[in-house]
């Protein structure tokens, strides 16, 4: 929202075919299995305890490469790259009804509360993608112009970039960025444009685009 200075930016996604949120207890057993009502498969996936100090873990179909993507995590809130670890997703795909947990702490705990995200590519709406870097300008295809996008490098330590049109995403001019995982005010720079399409990536900076960065996305219209 605008606070009365003008300095606030929040965004909310509203339950839709491409999103969906899901509270549960955790058991602690591997392999356990939450329902959820997307009714498609899940390609994003955020959980957090609400009982301790655990990280924000993120599953994603193009973490490892898209090879064995959910073997893998990475965390919300640092700037760390993926990790192979099964006990978050049990090395088990989500799937149009359900997502299966493996027995760490961060999404499973005996006993632990939980809140997770989920999140699924829409014709036209939404899109969960991953791209490789070539240090080059980059045109991403989404099928629609997307007013949000959050990048990050998977295969080295760099931020979430977090871009949208209200704050300022357009051709010709400097993007005014923010670092999901960092409490920084917003800074600006040049990283490219939404385009009909998708969006361009016009800077080669270390861990968004440089050559061989290997990278996952959200983009929302």
């Amino acid at each position: 929202y605008d606070g009365a200075s003008g300095s606030y930016q929040s965004w909310m996604w509203k339950r839709h075919a491409g999103f969906d949120v899901v509270s549960y207890t955790g058991n602690g057993v591997s392999g356990r299995q939450i329902s959820h009502s997307m009714n498609k498969a899940v390609e994003m996936l955020w959980v957090k305890t609400r009982d301790s100090t655990e990280n924000w873990i993120v599953g994603h179909k193009g973490l490892d490469g898209g090879s064995d993507p959910w073997d893998h995590e990475i965390a919300l809130n640092s700037s760390a790259q993926e990790a192979n670890n099964v006990n978050k997703w049990n090395d088990t795909a989500p799937t149009s009804t359900h997502f299966t947990l493996g027995n760490g702490d961060a999404v499973n705990k005996d006993g632990d509360d939980y809140i997770a995200m989920l999140f699924a590519s829409v014709d036209g709406i939404s899109k969960v993608g991953s791209f490789t870097g070539t240090a080059n300008t980059q045109t991403i295809t989404t099928g629609f112009q997307p007013r949000f996008v959050i990048i990050k490098g998977t295969n080295n330590s760099t931020y979430w970039l977090v871009l949208d049109t209200v704050r300022g995403w357009s051709s010709g001019s400097n993007d005014n960025y923010l670092k999901l995982n960092s409490s920084d005010a917003q800074a600006s720079y040049w990283w490219g444009y939404p385009t009909s399409t998708g969006f361009v990536l016009d800077t080669t900076i270390s861990g968004i685009n440089a050559s061989g960065d290997k990278c996952i996305y959200y983009a929302h219209a």
